[in-house]
């Protein structure tokens, strides 16, 4: 007799963890740009460089880029900007961690605040947000059959698991050409340009991912004339492609994290030879796993009426997909400009980000608590102060529709704006309307004993000589066909038999008839 086994190996998580900290720093203006009169906007972004996993740390180096937008002293320049960075280190305690082991890390820069310290400096504060999941692979052999093991009953059990095909981190690299309007004039020089991706949406495809989404460009330039006003430029380019990745196909699950990295804007010259193109060069760095569901039948008891049976087990912890999908939610949001602003003019241009602050498992739901942070861009009515910038924090809350979870289960959201708009109601006032996207994904965390090994013995003669021949039985609750076969020296197939039962179901208060074998 031979058992024959197979072998299980699945990606468990093995901790994750969730931390803030702050950068700092002071900077000059250049002698080449003019003073600063007014801070209108920023921006920026956080780029990794360099994750390194030690025994219970995770050591995390990167650059914060970002960009400002003033308002000038010298009336003939009116708005120039200042692009700069940051580096960091940020060392991580985590428990359990081993050097080594592979951690997939977030950061977004979830609050940046440039200071006007005087006319020549400037400080810049942000606050970046760090997720970190440490995932490790396990495998186990069991039980599936056995060889030459006439007369042994076996229990099968159906063990649905998640398999992890493959990880990958690439990049997709978007490269745009927006022509300016015919009625602008010419581009002289760029003061301010912004680049946002919205509405990602990514899937399997036969070997490989396809991506798809929105890239959505805001210029503001200087044109090339003398005494043109300075103009504002937006555009929305659809972009899509496959990044190729052997082994998969579409009907597998795909988990990814999608971020923005490294990108420049230039300018260009058209055909005609006039610098009326911006081109846009970004990096969409993807991390990938992409997961294949199975399910393996496993042998999880056996006994014979004629021998003892002893089992050896092994315990096998393991994770099963539960929830892969999309959730959207709308929020509509009025804002009123501060009394010290200038009142608004025109809207020309809108951006925002999105953060989860809280995750709650409900009975039959997962709550999810976050803000939406809008920035609207304004030509003002003021010509001192002839642009202007109206920031709003919109909190929500929804509630997406699930199965019931507990506490060890593994829920990851990754939230993103699908869509955002911004409506003048008055000269104070703003509209602002948003779509939020939540990628969901949450993982079971599961137990199973597995078979590893038997050994036979002589059964107990005296106790089975005692068991009377035939019986009268009485189902129970929590009876099953195979308990009352086991504890009787019984087999399954003469119960069926003897009983005449189409199926394995019975309840409790039925009658049958038990004949030892």
């Amino acid at each position: 007799m031979e058992l024959i086994k197979n072998k299980i190996t699945t990606t468990n998580l093995k901790a994750s963890k969730y931390t803030q900290f702050t950068i700092d720093d002071d900077f000059n203006v250049p002698d080449a740009k003019s003073d600063i009169d007014k801070i209108i906007a920023s921006s920026g972004n956080v780029l990794l460089e360099n994750i390194e996993t030690l025994d219970n740390k995770v050591r995390i180096s990167g650059v914060v880029v970002f960009k400002m937008l003033y308002q000038t002293v010298d009336g003939s320049v009116v708005l120039e900007n200042y692009e700069g960075d940051i580096p960091f280190e940020e060392a991580v305690n985590v428990d359990g961690i081993m050097a080594g082991d592979k951690v997939d890390v977030s950061c977004n820069l979830e609050d940046l605040y440039v200071t006007m310290i005087n006319s020549r400096k400037f400080e810049v504060r942000g606050l970046i947000g760090l997720k970190l999941w440490a995932c490790t692979q396990v495998s186990a052999e069991g039980a599936t059959g056995i060889m030459n093991g006439s007369g042994i009953e076996c229990l099968n059990q159906k063990l649905p698991f998640t398999n992890n095909i493959v990880s990958i981190k690439d990049i997709f690299k978007v490269r745009e050409d927006v022509e300016i309007p015919a009625g602008k004039p010419n581009i002289g020089r760029l003061i301010w340009e912004q680049v946002t991706f919205n509405g990602i949406e990514t899937r399997t495809v036969d070997d490989g991912v396809h991506i798809s989404g929105k890239m959505e460009l805001f210029a503001i330039y200087k044109p090339e004339e003398e005494m043109v006003p300075i103009q504002y430029v937006s555009s929305v380019k659809d972009f899509e492609g496959i990044i190729s990745c052997d082994d998969v196909s579409e009907d597998m699950i795909l988990d990814d994290t999608v971020t923005v990295g490294k990108g420049t804007v230039s300018v260009k010259p058209d055909a005609d030879g006039e610098d009326r193109v911006i081109q846009v060069e970004y990096n969409l760095n993807m991390d990938m796993k992409i997961y294949e569901d199975m399910e393996l039948s496993v042998i999880s008891d056996m006994y014979s009426p004629s021998a003892e049976i002893e089992m050896e087990t092994e315990q096998f912890d393991y994770e099963n997909l539960l929830i892969r999908n999309n959730a959207k939610t709308k929020i509509t949001h009025k804002e009123q400009i501060k009394s010290s602003q200038p009142q608004i003019l025109q809207i020309v241009h809108i951006s925002g980000s999105v953060d989860i602050d809280d995750v709650k498992l409900m009975e039959d739901a997962i709550s999810v608590d976050g803000a939406v942070k809008a920035m609207v861009l304004y030509v003002s009515s003021d010509d001192s102060r002839p642009v202007g910038q109206l920031e709003a924090v919109i909190p929500f809350s929804y509630k997406v529709e699930s199965t019931p979870l507990s506490e060890q289960d593994s829920v990851r959201i990754t939230p993103s704006l699908d869509q955002i708009s911004a409506n003048m109601l008055g000269s104070d006032e703003v509209e602002i309307k948003a779509v939020i996207n939540m990628s969901i994904t949450v993982f079971a965390r599961k137990k199973v004993n597995l078979i590893t090994d038997i050994n036979l013995a002589p059964i107990d003669m005296e106790q089975k000589a005692a068991m009377p021949g035939i019986v009268g039985y009485v189902v129970k609750d929590g009876d099953s066909i195979w308990s009352i076969a086991k504890k009787y020296y019984s087999s399954l197939d003469s119960i069926r038999k003897i009983n005449d039962l189409a199926t394995d179901d019975i309840m409790p208060g039925d009658r049958l008839v038990i004949v030892k074998d």
